[in-house]
Order: C-alpha cells, then sequence, then structure tokens
C-alpha cells in the first residue's frame, strides 16, 4: 500500500531552507538591482510580443494591436507602461494645428509644447470614453474653434495601453480607434451627427500602436465580436505564477517583491519576513513549487505590514501581525458557520464508528466574501434490495451540479465493474449529504462517497475520527482536488472543539501532498501527535484506514469478500422468491 502519514516538513513548505537561503545569499536580498527594475524581467512572454508590436525598424505589415490577458489596474498599468518607456525610444515630435482666418493648417510640431505635440512614448489609461480618446472639437458662444487633443495624439508615434472593458462597453469608439489605426490617419468627427464639423479640419498621420488589456471574459467577448481581427493581433498573458525549481528563482522572486516594494516607495522588506511571505505566497497560489507573481496581492501583504511596523523596514513581528489582523477580520462568517457546527445545529461525528457514513469534506464560496470556507459534511448511504440503481438523493431533488452528477457515475460504475460482471446488483442505494441545503457541485466527494457506500455493503463501520476528500475515477485511483488547506483546517477546527483524540485526521489524494500549506494551528497539533494527515492513491488504501479492514485479501478477511458474500445470500434469497413454491404458497394464502 501507498499510504502516507505526514510529519509536519510535509505540510508546508521548507521555511528552514528559505531562512537559510536568504542568510547565505552572497548579495543583499532586499535591494533589487538595476536590470531588474523592469517588469519585463519577469514576464518574458510579454518582453517578446513586446518586441514583435514594437521592432526597432518599423514596417508597414507589422502588427499594431496586441492583445493581453491580464488584470485591468492602475498598478498593472503603470508598471508596465514603466517598463515600455524605458525600451522604446524617444518618439518624434508630433504635430500641430494653425488658426488663421477661419482656416485650420497642420504643421509639424516644433516643441512639445505645441497644441498636438506627442507627450511620451508610452501612455496607459484603463477607463476611456469619446473626449479622453479622441479629444474635441469645441466652438464656444461667439468665440474661434478650439481643438482639444485626446490620448491617440499624446502618445503618437508610440504605444497607447487600454483597458478593454471600457472600450468593448463602447462599441462605436473601438470601431473608430481600430479604423483609425490601421489607417494611420485621425479623422476629426461631431460626436453629435446632428451637427456637423463647423469648418474642414485636416487629418493627422497617426503612428500608434495598441495595447489592449482584459480578462479572459473580456478578451472571449472581443473574440466573438471580431474573430478576424483576434487572430491577426499579437496575444501575450501576465504570467500570474513563477515556477519554483531552483534556489535562483527564489532569489530572483524575492528581488520581484522589492522590485514591487521600491515602486510604491514602501519600506525596505528585512529578511526575517521573506519565510512567512513565502508561505503566505504558497498558501495564494495553492502549491508549494508555485510563487505568486499578482501585483495586486503582494502590494496589498505588504501594504497592511506596515501598519504593525515597529522599525523602519516590514519585518517578521509586522507581516505576521497583518495577517492575524486581517484574517480575525474576515472570519466573522467562518466562526458563524463552525457556531452551527459546536451547537449541533449541523451534526458532525468526531469520535465513533458508524456504518454507511462518513465525514466528508468540501469548501463554500460566498459571493462577495474573499476566503474559500472548509465544510465538514456527513454522506450517508443505506442499502436495500433493488435493481442496482444508485439513488443520488442531491440530483433527484435537483440539488447537484453536472460534475457532481459526474462523480456519482464514476462511483456507479466502479462498483459495477466490481462486483455485477455476469449479473445485475440484487440491491439499490440512497446516497445524500445529510443537512445540505443548497446546490453542491464537484467531484471532491466522490471518495468519500464511495467509501460510505462500500461500507454500507460490507456492513462495516467506518471511524468517524477520521475526514475524507478526494475524488475517484472508475478504477478507483484516487486524484485530486482543490481547496484542500481550507478542507483540513475546517475539520480541525470541529475536532479541536469536540477534543482532540490523538486519532483524528484527514485523509488526502496523495498528489494534494504539493498543495499544503496549513495553518500554526493544525501544525503544532501534528507535531504533537493530536492530529494526522494521510496520503492515498487508491480507494482500497483510504477504506483500510476508514475500517481497519482491507479491501482486498486472499488470506483473510477483506471488504469485498464480504460484499461477494452478502450479495450471493442477497441473489439465494431473490431467488427463492421466484421459485414455483414460492409462488404456490403465496398463491394459497389467498
Amino acid at each position: 500500500m501507498a499510504i502516507t502519514q505526514l510529519t509536519t516538513q510535509h505540510i508546508q513548505p521548507n521555511l528552514d531552507q528559505i531562512l537559510e537561503l536568504v542568510n547565505n545569499a552572497n548579495t543583499n536580498t532586499t535591494l533589487a538591482t538595476d536590470e531588474q527594475g523592469n517588469l519585463l524581467v519577469w514576464q518574458p512572454r510579454i518582453a517578446s510580443a513586446l518586441s514583435m508590436l514594437c521592432p526597432n525598424k518599423r514596417a508597414a505589415y507589422h502588427p499594431r494591436f496586441m492583445l493581453l490577458k491580464a488584470t485591468e489596474s492602475e498598478l498593472f498599468f503603470d508598471l508596465l507602461r514603466q517598463s515600455i518607456k524605458s525600451n522604446l525610444p524617444l518618439t518624434n515630435l508630433g504635430y500641430s494645428y494653425y488658426f488663421s482666418d477661419n482656416k485650420i493648417t497642420l504643421t509639424e510640431a516644433k516643441s512639445r509644447q505645441d497644441n498636438f505635440a506627442t507627450l511620451d512614448n508610452c501612455i496607459a489609461a484603463t477607463a476611456v470614453d469619446s473626449e479622453k480618446l479622441f479629444g474635441c472639437v469645441r466652438q464656444p458662444e461667439n468665440n474661434p474653434i478650439k481643438l482639444q487633443a485626446g490620448l491617440v495624439h499624446h502618445a503618437n508615434g508610440g504605444v497607447l495601453i487600454l483597458g478593454l472593458r471600457s472600450l468593448l462597453s463602447q462599441p462605436m469608439l473601438w470601431t473608430r480607434l481600430k479604423q483609425m489605426v490601421i489607417k494611420q490617419e485621425f479623422e476629426w468627427f461631431s460626436t453629435d451627427e446632428s451637427h456637423p464639423l463647423p469648418l474642414t479640419i485636416p487629418t493627422m498621420p497617426l503612428d500608434l500602436r495598441i495595447i489592449l488589456v482584459g480578462d479572459r471574459l473580456s478578451l472571449a467577448e472581443l473574440q466573438e465580436f471580431e474573430p478576424e481581427f483576434y487572430s491577426t493581433s499579437i496575444y501575450a498573458e501576465f504570467e500570474n505564477e513563477l515556477q519554483i525549481q531552483s534556489a535562483e528563482q527564489v532569489e530572483k522572486w524575492f528581488c520581484y517583491l522589492q522590485f514591487i516594494a521600491n515602486n510604491q516607495q514602501l519600506p525596505t522588506i528585512d529578511k526575517s519576513a521573506f519565510a512567512k511571505i513565502y508561505k503566505e505566497a504558497t498558501r495564494y497560489t495553492g502549491d508549494q513549487y508555485y510563487l505568486p507573481l499578482a501585483i495586486e496581492w503582494i502590494e496589498s501583504l505588504l501594504v497592511n505590514a506596515t501598519y504593525f511596523m515597529q522599525h523602519n523596514a516590514i519585518d517578521d513581528a509586522s507581516l505576521t501581525k497583518s495577517i492575524e489582523q486581517k484574517s480575525w477580520r474576515e472570519s466573522y462568517l467562518i466562526e458563524r458557520f463552525h457556531d452551527e457546527i459546536f451547537s449541533n445545529q449541523i451534526m458532525i461525528n468526531t469520535k465513533d464508528q458508524v456504518v454507511g457514513q462518513v465525514n466528508g469534506l468540501s469548501v463554500i464560496e460566498y459571493p462577495g466574501y474573499p476566503k474559500m470556507i472548509g465544510e465538514p459534511t456527513r454522506l450517508s448511504c443505506l442499502v436495500h434490495f433493488g435493481d442496482g440503481e444508485l439513488i443520488d438523493i442531491e440530483r433527484k431533488t435537483d440539488l447537484a451540479g453536472n460534475i457532481h452528477s459526474k462523480g456519482m457515475m464514476i462511483m456507479q460504475a466502479f462498483i459495477m465493474s466490481e462486483f455485477a460482471l455476469n449479473h445485475q446488483l440484487p440491491f439499490s442505494t440512497s446516497l445524500v449529504f445529510e443537512q445540505s441545503y443548497s446546490e453542491i457541485d464537484g467531484d471532491s466527494a466522490s471518495l468519500a462517497g464511495l467509501c460510505a457506500l462500500i461500507s454500507a455493503l460490507s456492513q462495516q463501520p467506518i471511524d468517524q475520527q477520521l475526514a475524507v476528500t478526494g475524488s475517484v475515477d472508475q478504477f478507483g485511483h484516487v486524484q485530486s482536488i482543490g481547496g484542500v488547506n481550507e478542507k483540513i483546517e475546517g475539520f480541525f477546527a470541529v475536532c479541536q472543539h469536540q477534543g482532540l483524540t490523538g486519532q483524528q485526521g484527514v485523509i488526502i489524494p496523495a498528489s494534494n501532498q504539493r498543495h499544503l500549506s496549513l495553518n500554526d494551528n493544525v501544525i503544532a497539533a501534528i507535531e504533537q501527535e493530536q492530529f494526522s494527515i494521510w496520503t492515498v492513491e487508491h480507494i482500497a488504501e483510504a477504506l483500510y484506514l476508514l475500517t481497519g479492514i482491507p479491501y482486498k485479501d486472499e488470506a483473510s478477511i477483506s471488504l469485498y469478500k464480504l460484499i461477494h458474500a452478502r450479495m450471493q445470500a442477497m441473489l439465494l434469497q431473490d431467488k427463492k422468491q421466484d421459485s414455483w413454491l414460492s409462488k404456490w404458497q403465496k398463491y394459497c394464502k389467498k
């Protein structure tokens, strides 16, 4: 068997190694080098796309649009703008409009102060309207016409970064921008179609590169709206995570933290804070081998720590205090949920042994709430004579999503494959999530459901001190699930309130071990052998932990043999009921 009981070294990143790495660094890890003071150092895909959008020698056939999947935040736009500015040459001066005798002429600008001169080689805006983007024509009463420049004029010859959500909400704005950039010509228009321009205004040559930034939903909307344009534009993605495969990459990520801090003019990050930041980072990504590059999350973590600084640096103490305070501010809903369990309004058994009942683990996400809540759930199963149907009560009552229904069907397929090769199953089963009053979805409870089903079939009790999470395939292999930290911490909170016995714990898929980054309370309990976490790769291993009986064993009693014997007895009884003697006895009683 591949059952593994995890130690404290397995359930969180190796923080001792991180501290050693920081303390033994040849250079001061708190300082970002000049060459790393650029966002593109950590975003090679964006850097490659920009090299195509803005080559050293431009040609007419080079693409002028770039699609970038990233967050539409002011902070990201500012960092991207700074990075592009440092890699682009200075643009030409642009153009200027000259007014004389009710006639407007276009000339090349002589200085940056001219009315339509180029102001910068890269400008960014998360939201725009017609006037902000294209400028406008103004004619005050009894006064001469005035022309107001827009972003396209200020960035002429360079790059304009725009938020895609704002443009998609104004289709005509986007259509005009696209046409002008493709034609390389800015043409004045009247925002009021019933009132044309008071006089002819010369068009302006336009040499512009556009970067459209949006999330997947915005990009999908654009793709549906203009599939041809979408397929001919340069595409790149902001990498939200950095895969850690070496110590050099960890140091690179630490420099990234300081780069964000320096850009936002935050205090220096002390070496003592890096281990705590690293652990919070792995909780955020949900993987010990991936660290976040999410700019907003990093900035928020560091800014919150500044409120609790005792010195002029973000250290371990200030970071720990800020995380504790943040967790407390956000914990009201979790505490109310736990109160329901602690007061037995929601019944969770963590001490007995029950046939056909198991503690499953799931997570709840409430709209507008920033956290997932780990939820222990009772799954119960009953077996009775029938035609082999697995009755999923959640699905029968329309309280189950499609993925949940898929998991139930996989469970049924496993049972049919294991026990009904030559005949129909002589029983039906009913499976339900007890005290569940809203729709559930996902297949992370399929391992727990299958364990409850086999317990009910074999009539062997399950130890309620253990909880189970994981999905299974049709062959009984255990597969990874999401929210593993929240699930474990949710069950631990219940066990802690009801009294830790030293035998309580959680069974998780082996493939989820890398996702563990548990809180200090769980780590302390495991270190003191009051709580345990086991990893399994097959349903047989989970059943052995839950019942103490092997699933299959040629030399001794097993769950498979017990189920097979019960099935044979049920089939024999069913045949007796269908015999001619049984039918004659029923007829005589009439």
